[in-house]
């Protein structure tokens, strides 16, 4: 196994940028393959996005602001009391909402890792499958939440688990130039010669991206590999 890269220096908790975070996208394809944007179905909800850009005053509302389980759970303001309530009121914490999604799809997709380890504890699946084969590892890994592309590999995500048209984790991550969360894939030994339909790579994309941070992690990684390979020759 070669040790993936870790010379990188930048904030160890997430990938993302420290500005506005962009609305979720409701769009399942912007193209036959979803090439252009390359991104996953995401769970979006007007109020959650409302509140994480500031548009909702919390304390001068004048209509009462009521989220469901699972956007609070997107929101990060679920307790381990309400986890273990709604679990015995639905019998089953993996339940769906309108879209297919999980609570933990919910909070995997907006980097909420506290939600998260509430959820797995009371027995989520972290692998379930939301539409196009969305699993909570490649919503985490699409928005740089390296922190939870972690916990849900050391909980049996299954790290080189496909959406509906061949796209990894991986590639998710390198598209997005989520380095760390890269790099945490990467320490399950993937395989960097994947492609998907489109016949896309990680580096592949990465570089039609634009994503230089995780381009240079990448090349950084296949020269330990090819390194490490010439040694072993000798």
């Amino acid at each position: 196994m070669v040790a993936p890269a870790n010379t990188l220096q930048n904030n160890a908790n997430s990938d993302e940028d420290e500005g506005v975070r962009s609305a979720p996208t409701s769009m399942l394809v912007l193209d036959a393959k979803r090439k252009s944007a390359f991104l996953p179905y995401r769970p979006q909800s007007t109020v959650l996005t409302n509140l994480q850009r500031g548009n909702t005053e919390a304390t001068f509302c004048p209509v009462e602001v009521s989220l469901s389980f699972h956007e609070r759970a997107g929101q990060g303001e679920i307790t381990e009391e309400q986890v273990a309530a709604e679990r015995a009121r639905q019998q089953d914490i993996d339940y769906k909402d309108e879209h297919g999604f999980t609570a933990l799809h919910w909070a995997a997709s907006y980097g909420q890792l506290v939600s998260v380890q509430l959820l797995v504890a009371a027995g989520a699946n972290v692998n379930e499958m939301a539409p196009d084969l969305i699993s909570p590892l490649l919503l985490a890994a699409a928005g740089g939440h390296n922190e939870i592309v972690r916990f849900l590999l050391e909980h049996g995500a299954d790290s080189g688990h496909m959406d509906i048209v061949g796209s990894t984790a991986l590639m998710y991550a390198a598209a997005g130039n989520h380095p760390h969360t890269c790099n945490e894939l990467l320490a399950k030994d993937l395989d960097l010669s994947t492609t998907n339909e489109d016949g896309d790579t990680a580096y592949s994309l990465a570089v039609e991206h634009g994503a230089h941070l995780a381009q240079a992690l990448l090349e950084q990684y296949m020269t330990a590999i090819i390194t490490a390979g010439s040694l072993g020759s000798i």
